[in-house]
């Protein structure tokens, strides 16, 4: 795999697919490959459950819990942001990472961003996600096993084959 060329424009992959499929542990084995290549990665994950973002104890717990609707805590190196508010949406979340080469999200699969989509055997045996920009199925079934609901012509990629995962994404980012 070839180190980056310098990328113009940031670029924004979904890592998408049905609960339990992998989606994390696939973007925590994708990171390191394009950190290494040079790339500056960030994730946003999207819940669809209410959360909570602070761990008890904390001081910025407390001032949660007492009411306040928000609170920030800093380093000299590092944020974290906790903030209620409706309908946050990723678009404000991917203006935090001006300067991220990559942004991988998670879920998403009814999204329009290109993705590629986790089908995983005895977790889901079809597709499931919006197939506008669908990159490439990552799969641990074999093709001629029949992935259901895959009217596309995307290559399936073994699940396991993070190198491979990572070129088809690397040349998706370099075709467009």
């Amino acid at each position: 795999m070839e180190e980056k060329k310098g990328l113009k424009n940031q670029s924004i992959i979904v890592i998408c697919g049905v609960k339990n499929s992998g989606k994390t542990t696939l973007i925590t084995k994708l990171i390191p490959k394009f950190v290494d290549l040079g790339y500056k990665v960030a994730t946003i994950k999207h819940d669809g459950h209410d959360f909570d973002a602070d761990v008890e104890g904390t001081d910025s717990y407390k001032h949660k819990s007492a009411g306040a609707y928000g609170t920030a805590v800093f380093s000299k190196n590092r944020f974290m942001v906790v903030k209620d508010q409706k309908e946050t949406n990723e678009s404000e979340l991917i203006k935090l990472f001006p300067e991220a080469d990559l942004i991988f999200l998670e879920g998403f699969k009814k999204s329009s961003y290109p993705k590629v989509e986790i089908i995983r055997k005895g977790n889901s045996v079809e597709s499931v996600c919006n197939k506008k920009n669908l990159i490439a199925i990552v799969s641990d079934i074999e093709p001629e096993n029949n992935i259901r609901n895959l009217d596309i012509d995307n290559k399936i990629i073994n699940l396991n084959n993070i190198d491979e995962i990572a070129e088809i994404i690397i040349q998706y980012i370099d075709g467009k």
